[in-house]
């Protein structure tokens, strides 16, 4: 792994820690989701992504998703799959209507050399259940080299549950 690669992974895990201990200090999600002006969607959310062939629907892969909505609407995202191939996701959100939400996202890939391949940008749309505790979406993106050509798109689904 190159000493780029190396920084990079040590900062996505500083990052990642020094979140996981604010959402701690602060008293994890009970205290967003009760504070005066807290939107519902605020909190740590776990996932499980579908992607699909944009053509013919058909499954490409699943994995497991974390994603913090920060009060404000900004978003910090991860998944499951290879660190070495990508970096963190960041991004914000919005509240559209009722409990349908829209977040935009993006993060940056790497070659397996370790050096940078592009970026991969998603939008997924979310309606929040009514009891605040589950959701479920779809995204669509891009997958974009170096030059900002697109290189495939992205299509897929989601479900998801709080779990702060």
């Amino acid at each position: 792994m190159t000493q780029l690669a190396l920084k990079t992974v040590s900062l996505v895990a500083v990052t990642a820690a020094a979140t996981s201990l604010l959402i701690q200090a602060c008293g994890g999600g009970a205290v967003a989701q009760t504070a005066e002006g807290a939107d519902p969607i605020e909190g740590v959310w776990e996932s499980s992504v579908t992607i699909k062939d944009c053509s013919t629907g058909a499954v490409v892969r699943t994995f497991k998703g974390v994603g913090l909505f920060h009060r404000g609407g900004s978003l910090t995202a991860d998944n499951s799959l290879p660190r070495a191939t990508q970096g963190i996701a960041l991004g914000n959100w919005r509240r559209d209507a009722g409990l349908s939400y829209t977040a935009n996202f993006r993060f940056l890939r790497f070659n397996p050399d370790g050096s940078l391949a592009g970026s991969q940008k998603l939008q997924r749309t979310m309606t929040l259940a009514a009891d605040g505790n589950n959701l479920a979406g779809t995204l669509a993106g891009q997958v974009i080299d170096l030059n900002g050509v697109v290189l495939q798109p992205i299509c897929g689904s989601e479900t998801a549950i709080r779990i702060y």
